[in-house]
C-alpha cells in the first residue's frame, strides 16, 4: 500500500500523540474531522496501524519494574520455560533474544519488596536445568522514551534518512555542560505512589485504558456502569498520575523497522549521562525505551537495518563491555494489566509465596512441564 500525503501527515501526528482527537488532528492537517476519521480507519483496516494502548508507571501503583535475561541452551527448553513464565501473574513482556545472551528477555512488575519471591521462582527453573543463567536488572525511575518521527522517513522509497553525525559530534558535550547533575538525576526521578488514592473503579478504568485508550466515553461509561462525568474525572487523574505514555502499535515491516535491539551496559553515571544527554537534546526518530538500572542501563530500540552499525559504533566507543541482544518480535507476549492481582480487602498486592511461586509451579507440574 502506498500512502497518500494526508495519510503520511496523519501518521506523523499520531506517532507523536497517539490519542489526539480527530477534531484537533483535522485542524492540523487542514481536512474535515469525518475525512480524518475515515483515513485513520483505513490505516487500521490495512494494519499499518494495529491498535492503541496505554503504558503505566509501575511505581505509581506500588510496583517495581524488573528485567531479566534468562540464558537457555536449547530450543526445547525455550518452549517449556515460555509456557511456565506465561503463567506468572506479574509478567508484563516476554520475548526471545539472541546475541550477548541467548534466551528470554523478561519484564515483570512485582509488588514493592517482593522481588526475592520472583527470583526464587526463576531459581526453580534453574534447579530443574531449564535455565542456565539468570541476569537481573532493576530499573530505576521512568527512564526516557522516544517516538517515531516520520519526517525522517521517505514513504515513496520506504527508507530512513536519519544521520548520526550530530550524535557523534556531541558525544562528549555532557562533560562540559553545567547541567551535568541534571543529566545524572533525570532518569532516576520516580513518579509519586498514588495507590492509596485509587479505588476498584480506577483499576477497572486503568485496565480499559491499557487495552484501548481510544474507546468512546459513552461506550466505556455504559460498560462500567458509571456516569460519563465520573469517568472523565477519574481518567484525567489516571492520565496525570499513573499513565506513563499513550502508544500506538504499528506494522514495523511497512516502515522498514526490522531490528529490535536491547543494549545492556554496566557503567558509571558520567558515561551513562552522555547517552541521556543525547536522547534528551538531539533528534532520534526511532521508537526506543532507555532505562537506568542499578549498575548501568538497558536500552531497547527499534531500528532500520542500515542504522545498526552506526549505533553499535557510538555505544562501543563509550561502553567497551556492551552486550547486544536482538529480540524476536514474533515471540512477543504482552500481558494486560490485571486488577485481580490486587486485594481490595487487604488493600495490597498479592505477594505471598503461594501466589507468586507455588500456584505457577503446580500448573507446570500439572502439564508435565516440571518434574
Amino acid at each position: 500500500m502506498s500512502l497518500r500525503p494526508e495519510e503520511y501527515s496523519i501518521l506523523n501526528h499520531i506517532f507523536q500523540e497517539p490519542i489526539i482527537p480527530y477534531s484537533r488532528l483535522a485542524e492540523k492537517i487542514k481536512l474535515s474531522a469525518p475525512t480524518v476519521k475515515k483515513r485513520v480507519e483505513n490505516l487500521l483496516n490495512e494494519s499499518i496501524i494495529r491498535k492503541f494502548h496505554a503504558e503505566y508507571h509501575p511505581e505509581s501503583l506500588g510496583l517495581e519494574s524488573h528485567i531479566f535475561l534468562l540464558k537457555i541452551n536449547s530450543i526445547d527448553k525455550y518452549r517449556i520455560v515460555e509456557r511456565i513464565i506465561d503463567y506468572h501473574p506479574y509478567l508484563v513482556i516476554r520475548q526471545r533474544c539472541y546475541g550477548g545472551i541467548t534466551g528470554i528477555f523478561l519484564k515483570v512488575h512485582v509488588p514493592i519488596g517482593s522481588i526475592n519471591l520472583f527470583v526464587s521462582f526463576l531459581n526453580h527453573l534453574k534447579d530443574n536445568n531449564l535455565v542456565e543463567e539468570i541476569v537481573h536488572s532493576t530499573t530505576i525511575g521512568p527512564g526516557i522514551k522516544t517516538r517515531i518521527d516520520l519526517t525522517y522517513w521517505n514513504p515513496t522509497q520506504s527508507v530512513w534518512s536519519f544521520k548520526w553525525d550530530m550524535w557523534k559530534k556531541n558525544i562528549d558535550v555532557v562533560d562540559y555542560v553545567p547541567q551535568f547533575d541534571y543529566f545524572q538525576k533525570i532518569s532516576r526521578e520516580k513518579p509519586k505512589n498514588v495507590l492509596k488514592q485509587l479505588s476498584y473503579l480506577d483499576f477497572q478504568i486503568l485496565k480499559e485504558l491499557v487495552l484501548d485508550p481510544t474507546q468512546k466515553y459513552a461506550t466505556l461509561s455504559k460498560q462500567l456502569g458509571i456516569p460519563q462525568y465520573t469517568l472523565s474525572r477519574r481518567k484525567k487523574f489516571l492520565s496525570k498520575s499513573v499513565i506513563r505514555n499513550y502508544l500506538v502499535d504499528f506494522n514495523r515491516s511497512f516502515f522498514g523497522l526490522e531490528d529490535e535491539l536491547v543494549f545492556k551496559a554496566i557503567c558509571g553515571q558520567r558515561a551513562m549521562s552522555k547517552i541521556i544527554y543525547l536522547l534528551r537534546e538531539l533528534a532520534l526518530p526511532y521508537e526506543s525505551d532507555f532505562r537506568e538500572t542499578e549498575k548501568g542501563f538497558l536500552w531497547k530500540i527499534l531500528l532500520p537495518p542500515k542504522d545498526k552499525l552506526e549505533l553499535f559504533n557510538i555505544l562501543w566507543s563509550l561502553f567497551p563491555d556492551l552486550q547486544i541482544m536482538m529480540l524476536d518480535p514474533h515471540t512477543t507476549i504482552t500481558k494486560d494489566f490485571n486488577p485481580n492481582n490486587y486485594s481490595f480487602i487487604d488493600h495490597s498486592w498479592k505477594d505471598t509465596e503461594e501466589f507468586m511461586i507455588d500456584q505457577i509451579l503446580e500448573k507446570a507440574r500439572g502439564e508435565l512441564l516440571l518434574a
